[in-house]
C-alpha cells in the first residue's frame, strides 16, 4: 500500500502506529512524519509520533508533537500522560504534574 501510494495519509499513518505497536519506534516516527506533511491537523498522528519519539529519547521533539496532541485532544489522558512524562525527563516537573492532572493522574 505505501509503496503505491506513498502520500496518502491513512497509509503512513497506519504503518506509523502498528511499527510503534510493534517496538519500532525510529521507524514508526519516519512514517508518521510523513502523514504529519500530509495531514499537519492530525491530532492523532501528532500523539502517535510524540509517544513513539518519548521511546527513543528524543524529549524535546516528543514534546512539540505531544503539546499538539493534547491540546486538539483535551480528553484524550494518554496523550496528557505521555506529555508530563516528556516534561519531566526535560526538567519540567512544574509542567509534568500540570499534564498529569490532566490525564487523571495525580
Amino acid at each position: 500500500m505505501i509503496s503505491a501510494g506513498p502520500n496518502l495519509y491513512l497509509a503512513q499513518y497506519t504503518l506509523g502506529a502498528a511499527l510503534a505497536r510493534k517496538g519500532q519506534y525510529a521507524e514508526a516516527a519516519k512514517h508518521l512524519h510523513k502523514a504529519i506533511e500530509l495531514q499537519p491537523d492530525s491530532a492523532w498522528a501528532h500523539y502517535e509520533i510524540g509517544a513513539s519519539l518519548l521511546k527513543t529519547g528524543d524529549f524535546r521533539t516528543a514534546i512539540v508533537h505531544l503539546e499538539i496532541a493534547a491540546g486538539r485532544l483535551p480528553a484524550f489522558a494518554p496523550a496528557h500522560t505521555a506529555l508530563a512524562e516528556a516534561y519531566e525527563h526535560t526538567g519540567r516537573a512544574d509542567a509534568a504534574k500540570q499534564e498529569r492532572s490532566k490525564g487523571g493522574q495525580k
